[in-house]
């Protein structure tokens, strides 16, 4: 289904039950698949995933998932994807391009029924559905993730799971994050889907946004509080407001 303004894409989400997850990518035509599992990176990202959140570990003391989601954030590749459950959020990265790459392709809103999925999970007795934050399971894969061991007799994830943010800094309360982390697999999701018989269309569903409405949209979300400055947290943004409340308009070196 497309859409070519906000009321229209709301109109598409009313009256839906279960609980409900969005990601949006301002190319309609991209797959769902981690930066760090994208051909260009695959090769490096893990090792220096590993190095990042060995040093974040040592200077700050975050556990792993915390220094993961770190890394993710600040554009190293994971094997992390990025959801929100708020779908204004998705709305306006699927209409936002930062790099400009995108202004004349249709962007896309994947609606993600995490209750269904889930339940999916453990109606097929996949290692998986066992796996929530803070539990002993994960951490113990992540430790072998991290550390570069082979998971014996193939425990662990068998396949992606939803984990939730864990809020330690302000981008990530913004824009009400969580994420896809992927286990073996190192496909897109759509292939993992196939290969589990999963029907992509019982578990998601789509809006594509077009690319004639992007802007409007945009200006949109703005009344709503949902733009750049918000949800990347602009700091440099509030360095120069505190400096100019301070000192003006004079340039100071301080």
């Amino acid at each position: 289904m497309k859409v070519s303004s906000y009321n229209e894409y709301k109109k598409k989400l009313d009256g839906r039950g279960d609980v409900f997850v969005f990601r949006g990518q301002a190319f309609a035509d991209y797959v769902l698949i981690p930066s760090g599992l994208r051909e260009k990176h695959i090769l490096k990202a893990d090792s220096q995933m590993f190095e990042f959140v060995d040093e974040m570990k040592e200077i700050f003391g975050f556990d792993e998932l915390t220094c993961i989601e770190l890394a993710q954030h600040f554009a190293l590749p994971t094997r992390m994807l990025d959801f929100s459950y708020s779908y204004d959020v998705a709305l306006f990265f699927a209409c936002y391009d930062k790099k400009k790459r995108h202004l004349e392709d249709d962007g896309k809103v994947f609606i993600f029924n995490k209750t269904k999925y889930e339940n999916i999970l453990k109606e097929r007795n996949k290692l998986s559905s066992q796996v929530v934050r803070n539990n002993k399971l994960l951490y113990e894969w992540l430790q072998k993730y991290i550390d570069k061991e082979k998971m014996i007799n193939n425990e662990g994830l068998d396949m992606p799971i939803f984990v939730d943010a864990t809020q330690q800094f302000d981008r990530l309360y913004m824009q009400q994050g969580l994420f896809l982390l992927w286990g073996r697999d190192e496909c897109c999701l759509e292939d993992i889907f196939k290969k589990e018989n999963i029907e992509f269309s019982e578990v998601i569903d789509t809006i594509i946004i077009k690319k004639e409405a992007k802007e409007e949209i945009l200006k949109e979300l703005s009344t709503k509080n949902i733009n750049e400055d918000t949800l990347y947290m602009n700091i440099s943004k509030i360095k120069d407001l505190v400096q100019r409340i301070k000192y003006g308009d004079a340039k100071t070196n301080n």
